[in-house]
């Protein structure tokens, strides 16, 4: 088995995002991995100037607001990382950005409910799951 070199860590502004890192934390430090912090925004629609970079703007600062935490406890730890955020469908982002990135693991939340639950509801990490082409670590 290849080594574990890119961690994809997809978090949002729910508390599961606290267990979550420290799981990223331990296999980045584990493995000697980066890890790509990817916070994922609702696409802006196109309303028109002012408004569009308005909306824009706060989508932002909401998504640095949500990351601060979670890169303060990366930094602590003295691991490479680098945030992305990024906007549009979240699974689509997830699994694009892992190619791109050419991550080996995707570490990411669960919301705890059964397949077919969360195939009902279009769940995130059900699409990741089903769509990617490396390794997911789903945390509860």
């Amino acid at each position: 088995m290849k080594g574990i070199k890119q961690i994809l860590l997809a978090v949002d502004e729910s508390r599961r995002s606290v267990p979550l890192v420290e799981k990223a934390i331990e296999m980045a430090q584990t493995f000697e991995a980066k890890i790509f912090l990817v916070y994922v925004h609702p696409k802006v629609l196109d309303l028109g100037h002012p408004y569009y970079q308005q909306v824009l703007n706060k989508y932002i600062e909401h998504a640095e607001h949500t990351v601060a935490p979670h890169k303060t406890r990366l930094e602590k730890n003295g691991l490479d990382f680098e945030v992305l955020i990024l906007e549009g469908d979240p699974a689509e982002m997830i699994n694009e950005t892992a190619r791109v990135q050419k991550c080996d693991l995707i570490v990411m939340a669960t919301r705890g409910l059964s397949n077919i639950q969360g195939l009902t509801l279009g769940s995130v990490s059900n699409k990741v799951l089903h769509s990617t082409q490396c390794m997911v670590l789903l945390v509860p």
